[in-house]
């Protein structure tokens, strides 16, 4: 058998295999709507793919296929299926195709209703006067920590924090031709230019770069002018993208890990592998941080991270902002809040989320997966 004929047999063998693909996602999609229905409250518009099930897939997965690719294509697919009888009003921050806009966008899937927010506490308004079901905002990056002012805002407008999303952000340069020589005109977007400033006094210092109002924008423009190239998400660019990367990686901080929170009026209800987020302040006296935490480990309560920022206006006092594993309504977690809540000088409750990446899988899990 010759080469040609060898090659048009697995094209075929593809196809084939693509359309029962397809046949398969149209049965998922009907099933993903059929819990949808049977929801209620935050758990209605949560990913139906939990992160407990894509672990279980990524460890059950074979090769040729990475253990990598497995989370980035059932992300996908579940916020496919996802179509909403009414859809959620969810506010971001940023612009269309921003990297505020790509979480909000991935995590409540293309149906979602997204609505721009200026800054994270007009976002929180839009939801705490009920005009939006969900906010998706800037909630912790690798660099800094966990954003302070989100985090006492939350917890201020008594709203909850029910998910997290986390985003890799890189900025890419990219034009019709993928060739760095072609540019003469570079577009984007005020806080992308900012982030790119370096980059650009460097490579591009006699280019023309004008700022638009959103990254789409910024590729819609690109792709229509040959001497043009847009500043945008590496996210932003699809398998049928007009434009080519020309320099991958060309922010001034390099990738950025950033994790959002999303928030919402109603509590997450429990997934079974979930973070509780509280606020706390202690006494002035020897030990008051080592006597709150001691209620943790003994209900063997495990802490998943912990920060200290003083209060604003407060002289040198303290806040404290835990995250802790389990579900607010787990018994051990309610005897550990109940002994804190005498002891601490504030306690509040910031929200419980379901673990988008959780460090184990359930017994429930995984005999899905030996089932599957």
């Amino acid at each position: 058998m010759d080469e040609r004929k060898r090659l048009d047999e697995l094209r075929a063998q593809l196809a084939e295999i693509d359309h029962q693909m397809l046949r398969q996602l149209e049965r998922r999609a009907r099933v993903a709507q059929d819990i949808i229905k049977l929801r209620s409250g935050t758990a209605r518009f949560a990913p139906i793919a939990d992160g407990q099930h894509l672990l279980a897939l990524e460890r059950a997965a074979e090769p040729p296929l990475p253990q990598s690719a497995v989370r980035t294509a059932f992300t996908a697919i579940d916020a496919a299926c996802r179509v909403f009888e009414v859809a959620p009003r969810v506010v971001f921050l940023g612009s269309e195709g921003s990297f505020g806009w790509m979480a909000a966008r991935e995590h409540f899937g293309p149906s979602a209703e997204l609505v721009r927010g200026e800054t994270v506490l007009a976002a929180l308004d839009e939801v705490a006067r009920e005009r939006a079901e969900f906010a998706v905002v800037p909630y912790e990056s690798l660099e800094d920590g966990p954003i302070f002012p989100t985090i006492q805002g939350i917890a201020a407008a008594d709203l909850k924090l029910v998910g997290e999303h986390e985003l890799s952000q890189v900025l890419v340069l990219a034009n019709v031709t993928g060739n760095l020589g072609d540019i003469e005109k570079i577009l984007v977007t005020p806080q992308d230019h900012g982030a790119t400033v370096r980059y650009l006094e460097s490579n591009h210092p006699r280019t023309t770069v004008l700022d638009v109002r959103s990254p789409s924008v910024a590729l819609e423009l690109a792709a229509d002018n040959h001497g043009s190239a847009a500043i945008i998400p590496r996210g932003a660019l699809g398998p049928d993208a007009p434009v080519r990367v020309a320099r991958e990686n060309i922010g001034d901080q390099g990738e950025v890990r950033m994790r959002y929170g999303v928030v919402s009026r109603l509590p997450a209800p429990r997934s079974g592998s979930d973070a509780t987020a509280l606020l706390f302040g202690v006494h002035d006296k020897p030990g008051a941080l080592h006597e709150i935490l001691q209620h943790f480990k003994e209900r063997s309560c495990n802490l998943r991270r912990i920060q200290s920022r003083p209060v604003p206006g407060e002289g040198w006092e303290y806040v404290f902002y835990v995250e802790v594993f389990g579900h607010v309504t787990d018994r051990n977690l309610v005897a550990a809040l109940e002994g804190i809540k005498r002891e601490a000088k504030m306690l509040k409750i910031v929200g419980s989320f379901p673990l988008e990446r959780p460090t184990h899988v359930t017994p429930e899990a995984e005999d899905r997966r030996r089932t599957s």
